[in-house]
């Protein structure tokens, strides 16, 4: 293990999730730096992320990534502190009577992989979610094992394993250069001179940026802005258990917290690498869509905010060694899945850079390792 103030086995670029969980991994065995051009850590996608762990979300390779992180979110959850990374609250993918034959499809395509699902009627879905207008739903999914993420506190968990593996972190700084030597790395920023023997790629919606820096080809990857904003209702009390609500063509979704409603109109926009603010007719649409499914009033918004998902083609992550580029290692296009694959993501990317084994990632949960690679892409 290389020690040394400047001197590094391996430097991330990037303090998101993808880069905090690989590097709690790695520190273990090898000295690790981050890399953040922010001056605060885990500021664009991660930071404003509207988490939730549902097993049915997402293509087969993402459903496979989140029932395998399923393992370390429980053990991280309802523990002695009283902190958890999971708490329980169910889902409900709402449907109007046009909708209902898309529910149908769903249900029919769901219950092949997630046994948790019951197929409710509007009175049903009334029951547990009582804010629904009765003339707008007519059937809904609920899936009753789905839970809130955390994300403060599983950024902790990473964060704190990687401090206590005397990892380094470097916030506020800008890379101006990277150049390879004898199968090193040496990179100018603004702050310092840093080597290396690993550069890991994981700068969110900026990793094609990064790559022209090292002269890797890019990998085309197109950030889609997603606006969340909060209002608190004039005319009924909420519940925070309340599950939280998606429209089953994801044209909006919202869910209580703090006695306040967050909601979206599951916008996907596709834009540039930038720091990410709502558009107040991104806001307007959503709270119409919201107040013809519910009974909710409300004439402001108390608060309101924009992040960045990242997605390649076929909207699965790449992680891997780059094909030109020796020694540059990808962590890239989590899309809106980032936050609930960590575990497994982190696990499978430190077990190829240390060369240890993934074996169960692959005969367990039948993960195809090149589905992820950068291979199929370039």
């Amino acid at each position: 293990m290389t020690i040394s103030r400047n001197n590094f086995d391996i430097v991330i670029i990037g303090s998101g999730i993808a880069g905090v969980s690989v590097a709690a991994e790695l520190s273990k065995e090898a000295s690790v730096c981050i890399l953040e051009k922010e001056n605060i850590t885990s500021y664009h996608s991660t930071g404003r992320s509207f988490a939730f762990y549902l097993e049915s979300y997402g293509n087969e390779i993402i459903r496979k990534l989140t029932s395998s992180s399923k393992d370390f979110f429980l053990q991280n959850s309802n523990i002695d502190n009283g902190n958890s990374v999971l708490k329980p609250r169910g889902v409900i993918h709402l449907a109007h009577e046009k909708q209902h034959n898309v529910l149908l499809k769903t249900y029919e395509k769901l219950t092949k992989i997630n046994k948790n699902l019951i197929l409710l009627n509007s009175n049903e879905t009334l029951k547990l979610l009582p804010c629904l207008q009765e003339k707008y739903i007519h059937s809904s999914i609920h899936d009753y094992e789905a839970s809130d993420i955390d994300v403060n506190f599983l950024y902790s968990i990473y964060f704190n394993e990687f401090k206590k593996n005397k990892g380094v972190i470097k916030t506020d700084v800008k890379i101006s250069k990277f150049l390879q030597k004898n199968n090193n790395w040496e990179i100018s920023t603004s702050d310092d001179n840093l080597q290396c023997k690993l550069v890991i790629n994981a700068a969110g919606a900026w990793c094609d940026e990064v790559a022209k820096l090292v002269n890797a080809t890019p990998i085309n990857l197109v950030p889609k802005k997603r606006t969340v904003f909060c209002f608190k209702p004039l005319n009924l009390e909420v519940k925070n258990n309340w599950p939280l609500a998606v429209d089953i063509n994801e044209n909006f979704y919202f869910k209580v917290e703090n006695q306040n409603v967050l909601g979206s109109p599951a916008d996907e926009t596709d834009t540039v690498p930038h720091d990410a603010q709502p558009d107040e007719i991104d806001i307007a649409i959503g709270a119409d869509k919201i107040k013809k499914a519910t009974k909710f009033e409300f004439n402001s918004i108390i608060n309101k905010w924009a992040g960045l998902r990242n997605f390649v083609k076929d909207k699965t992550p790449v992680i891997g060694y780059d094909k030109k580029i020796e020694n540059f290692f990808w962590i890239a296009g989590q899309g809106g899945y980032g936050i609930q694959t960590s575990p497994a993501l982190s696990k499978i990317s430190s077990n190829i850079i240390l060369n240890k084994s993934n074996k169960f990632y692959e005969d367990i949960f039948k993960i195809n390792l090149a589905s992820l690679s950068i291979k199929r892409l370039i």
